[in-house]
């Protein structure tokens, strides 16, 4: 049974959060539908609201008329009560982004790296955070709430697939990753996989805001994913799971790994047209087997596709997985819904830069879907 908000007086900061919770993945709400989602009486949402509203967190975005009484107010959260920084670091480049508390982008920045260093990175960073601060526009050192930094657990590892020196993968594989990275920066640090970030990302404000169980399958230099089950993102015991690269797949009639069939890696910067449709559909192929072997275990609702490939490609992907399951599914296989990502490239940093937002003002968020 999935857990609920509590009117118990000692959960005041986890209701607080909940109905937080609630309104962004709505984009706005109304004390009624509020009360609806989370189970909560009306007189716990009433008084929560107005304290959220009176703290500056909510305000009154609209009035929505329609069906008997007194027109309803809609309730948004009030992105400017504060602002974190958001970094995904890859085996090809660093992105990073600035959002606000209602998970807007207000700036983006990407450094284009053979393979970052982790003193690159730091200095990617703190310049992000300089120009920002020194801009005037939005952020200052007060409403800094935190930074988030994803990455990938092993991103030193398959050298072979990127031609990285010991060195180098040496260098991220230290115990001391996350001292290294977190030197110099005066806010609060929060790590997280790179495929949980986007996962997290789709989940609040991207493609599945709507959805409870899903795999978010991300397609950059390596594709990786992460996995979201009853609401919120399922970590694994290694907080690794839903991570896919080392998925075995069969293509070509052969074994493989699901990094070698489905990683632009493989597909290079400047592939022809026709080198770039038959990876695509290489692409297709194994990500198919991917699906059908994560489903089979899961049954999602849907699988989301976004990366760092044009929306175009994406969409090219989606359908031919749509197409492999209208025909080629097994007897007793429910397919799940393909949606198509609109984050890109920025999936991983976005949900970096939510992970100071979620640890201090997200529940569990299968609290927001009540049964019956």
């Amino acid at each position: 049974m999935m857990r609920k908000g509590t009117n118990a007086g000692g959960m005041r900061r986890y209701n607080q959060r909940l109905i937080l919770a609630a309104v962004r993945r709505m984009n706005g709400a109304s004390k009624a539908e509020l009360a609806r989602m989370t189970a909560l009486s009306p007189q716990a949402v009433v008084r929560i609201v107005d304290e959220l509203e009176e703290e500056g967190l909510l305000f009154q975005a609209a009035k929505r008329t329609g069906g008997m009484g007194q027109p309803a107010t809609i309730y948004r959260i009030n992105g400017k009560r504060g602002y974190t920084v958001g970094v995904e670091v890859g085996r090809g480049d660093t992105t990073i982004v600035l959002l606000d508390f209602d998970g807007d982008r207000k700036a983006v920045c990407r450094h284009a790296d053979s393979f970052p260093s982790i003193n690159t990175v730091v200095r990617h960073v703190e310049h992000f955070i300089d120009e920002q601060l020194a801009s005037g526009n939005l952020l200052n050192a007060e409403v800094l709430m935190g930074i988030g930094i994803a990455m990938p657990w092993f991103l030193g590892e398959w050298r072979d697939e990127l031609g990285l020196s010991a060195d180098q993968a040496d260098a991220w594989r230290r115990a001391d990753v996350a001292d290294r990275l977190q030197a110099g920066f005066g806010w609060p640090v929060f790590f997280e996989n790179d495929g949980n970030a986007a996962a997290l990302a789709q989940l609040l404000c991207g493609a599945g805001v709507d959805l409870q169980d899903f795999l978010a399958i991300n397609i950059g230099t390596f594709v990786g994913g992460g996995l979201v089950l009853g609401g919120r993102v399922h970590q694994g015991r290694h907080g690794n799971a839903g991570a896919l690269a080392s998925m075995p797949v069969c293509a070509a009639g052969k074994s493989d790994f699901l990094v070698h069939r489905a990683s632009l890696y493989a597909l290079g910067q400047e592939a022809a047209a026709d080198a770039r449709l038959a990876w695509i559909e290489q692409c297709i192929e194994a990500l198919a087997f991917a699906v059908t072997s994560a489903n089979s275990l899961l049954d999602l609702e849907a699988v989301i596709i976004d990366g760092s490939l044009d929306l175009s490609s994406l969409e090219t992907i989606a359908d031919g997985l749509r197409s492999h399951f209208s025909t080629d599914a097994p007897p007793d296989f429910f397919a799940p819904e393909i949606r198509t990502g609109a984050l890109g490239a920025a999936a991983g940093a976005v949900g970096a830069g939510l992970l100071p937002l979620h640890a201090s003002f997200t529940p569990d968020l299968a609290s927001l879907f009540k049964k019956g």
